[in-house]
C-alpha cells in the first residue's frame, strides 16, 4: 500500500480459528503453539502484571510520514486515554512505533526488532500492502498476533490465518461493491479510470474492468500514475481526450485532489468524478478546493472530522487535545484511534489471563461493536478476520462530504444485531429507527 487507499480503505475506485478436523490448512492456521520458547515456558512476551507492550510499523520520516505518521499519534492518544482509566485489567499499554520508511525490506527488519529485541506482545495496525506483505510470514511463523493490518490485498485475510486480522476490506471485494454502485448510478455511461501504478492499484482497476465487462458501462480510458507523482496533468489530458462521461479516481486523496484541480482549472473540464474511501476525506476538498470538489462522489467508512456537530467527532477531538496535544484531529488520526479502539476491545475480550491465543480469540469475539466515529458496527468471527466490509455513498455538497444514504453497501460476512452506530459509538438495533 503506497497511499491512503491502502488503509483500505481503497474501495473499488481507487478493496477458522480452531477449525474442526485435522488438515494441512489447520496446521497452517495454528502456527507453532511452541514457536515462541518464552511463551511455551509460561511467560507471555510483552506482558507483565502492569504492562502490555505492542508494536507497529509505518513511516515516521521522509515524505510518506507527512500523510501516515498521524496514525500512530491517534493510536497513542487512545491508548493513553485507556491508561488514564487504569489500563486493561490494570495493565497499561505501551506502543513502540518502528519507522519503516515505507520500504518493504526495512519493514521486515523493523518487525524483527520489535519482536526479537523489544519483545512486543503483538503487532497492531502495521501499515501498507507491500510493506506488511514483507513481514506477515515472519509474524505468522512465530505465532505473533498480527492485528488490524492497514492494507487490503487478498493475501492478508483470504484464506483466514489464525493470527492475522485485516483492518480494511479485500480490494477485490471492495471492487464488487463499487461496481454495484456504478451499475445502479451510471448505467449507459462511459468511464475513464485513473489508478495508482502498483499491485494494489492494478488489482482494483483490473477487477473493476472485469466486473463491468458484461454491463452497459464502457471503459474508454485507463491511465496509471506513480505514487511519487505530484502533477497529474498529463494523465488527465489523456483521459479527457478519450471523452468519458465520468472519471473513476482510484487514487489517494492527494493524487485525486490534483486530478480534480487540474481538470477544473487547467483543462477547463467539468466532468463528473467518483473517488474511493481512501480519497473521500476532508483533505481532498482542501487540496482540490471546495468549488472544484463540489459534486464529487465517494464512499465513507467513518464519519468525516469536518462534521464538528457530531458527538463522535467531538469525542475524538477531545481525545487528541488531551492525550496528543499539538497534533490535531483529522481523518488520519481518527483512523489511528479506530485501530486502537479495536485493539483494546480484543484485549478486554481476552480476559485478565492474557496470552497470544486469548487475544486472538478476543478479536474474534468482537461483535456489534460501535467505535467512536463508526457509521456501522464491527463484526468478527473465527472465519471472518476483516473489519471493514461496508461503505456508505457520499457526495461533496456545499464544500462538505454529505452522506447520500444511511444504508451501507455491504459484504458483511458476520452480520450481527446492530444495524448502525450513532452518537459517540452508541449502537442502533433493528426496530429502534
Amino acid at each position: 500500500m503506497k497511499d491512503w487507499a491502502s488503509l483500505g480503505l481503497v474501495v473499488f475506485i481507487a478493496a477458522g480459528l480452531f477449525a474442526a478436523g485435522c488438515s494441512e490448512q489447520e496446521k497452517k492456521e495454528t502456527p507453532g503453539a511452541t514457536s515462541n520458547p518464552s511463551q511455551a515456558n509460561g511467560a507471555v512476551p510483552g506482558v507483565t502484571d502492569t504492562e502490555i507492550v505492542l508494536g507497529t510499523h509505518m513511516p515516521l520520516s521522509g515524505s510518506p510520514a507527512a500523510t501516515y505518521a498521524g496514525i500512530a499519534d491517534g493510536m497513542r492518544a487512545y491508548f493513553e486515554y485507556v491508561n488514564s482509566q487504569g489500563g486493561v485489567y490494570e495493565r497499561k499499554i505501551k506502543l513502540i512505533v518502528g519507522d519503516d520508511h515505507f520500504s518493504p525490506p526495512v519493514s521486515l527488519e523493523v518487525v524483527r526488532k520489535l519482536v526479537e529485541q523489544d519483545g512486543v506482545f503483538a503487532i497492531v495496525g502495521g501499515l501498507g500492502d507491500e510493506t506488511h506483505l514483507a513481514a506477515m510470514d515472519y509474524l505468522e511463523e512465530r505465532g505473533v498476533p498480527d492485528l488490524f493490518v492497514g492494507g487490503g490485498v487478498a493475501q492478508f485475510t483470504d484464506p483466514v490465518v489464525k493470527t492475522r486480522f485485516g483492518m480494511v476490506g479485500n480490494y477485490e471485494t471492495a471492487s464488487e461493491i463499487g461496481v454495484d454502485y456504478l451499475k445502479q448510478n451510471f448505467a449507459g455511461k462511459t468511464m475513464g479510470i485513473l489508478y495508482e501504478n502498483d499491485n494494489a492499484g492494478k488489482t482494483g482497476m483490473e477487477k473493476t474492468v472485469e466486473l463491468l465487462k458484461d454491463s452497459d458501462i464502457k471503459v474508454v480510458s485507463k491511465q496509471g500514475y506513480d505514487f511519487e507523482q505530484f502533477d497529474l496533468t498529463a494523465q488527465m489530458q489523456r483521459i479527457k481526450a478519450d471523452n468519458p462521461d465520468f472519471v473513476n479516481l482510484m487514487a489517494n486523496a492527494g493524487a485525486a485532489a490534483n486530478a480534480i484541480k487540474v481538470s477544473r482549472e487547467v483543462l477547463d473540464w467539468d466532468v463528473a468524478f467518483i473517488v474511493g474511501a481512501s480519497a473521500a476525506t476532508d483533505l481532498l476538498i482542501i487540496l482540490a478546493g471546495p468549488e472544484n470538489a463540489e459534486g464529487t462522489l465517494g464512499f465513507a467508512v467513518e464519519k468525516q472530522m469536518s462534521d464538528t456537530d457530531d458527538p463522535g467527532v467531538q469525542r475524538v477531538v477531545e481525545l487528541m487535545e488531551q492525550f496528543a496535544p499539538g497534533v490535531g484531529a483529522n481523518n488520519v488520526t481518527e483512523y489511528g484511534v479506530w485501530v486502537a479502539e479495536l485493539m483494546v476491545q480484543a484485549l478486554k475480550n481476552a480476559g485478565p489471563d492474557l496470552t497470544r491465543e486469548s487475544v486472538i480469540q478476543g478479536a474474534e469475539k468482537i461483535r456489534d461493536y460501535c467505535c467512536i466515529t463508526c457509521l456501522g458496527p464491527v463484526n468478527l468471527s473465527p472465519t471472518d478476520h476483516v473489519v471493514q466490509e461496508a461503505y456508505w455513498p457520499e457526495k461533496v455538497v456545499d464544500g462538505k462530504w454529505t452522506l447520500l444514504s444511511d444504508d451501507a453497501m455491504s459484504r458483511e460476512s458476520t452480520p450481527g444485531k446492530v444495524i448502525a452506530c450513532r452518537g459517540a459509538g452508541e449502537p442502533v438495533y433493528a426496530g429502534q429507527e
